[in-house]
């Protein structure tokens, strides 16, 4: 299941650097490791993660 290995590390690099993966970042990391279809699937389940955490913890900024 590559898209939940794509979710794990979006979510280890977020709590590590405290933002989003850049897409230069996520292209370096995952090219050639996982489908377009992973990596997209996978995206989804990052976005979700942090709508839940928006809606938990309320919008910051």
């Amino acid at each position: 299941m590559a898209e939940n290995q794509v979710f794990q590390e979006m979510k280890k690099y977020y709590g590590q650097i405290g933002k989003v993966m850049d897409p230069h970042v996520f292209q370096s990391q995952f090219s050639g490791t996982v489908s377009a279809q992973e990596a997209k699937l996978g995206i989804l389940m990052f976005n979700q993660y942090l709508d839940s955490g928006v809606r938990r913890h309320g919008a910051t900024g």
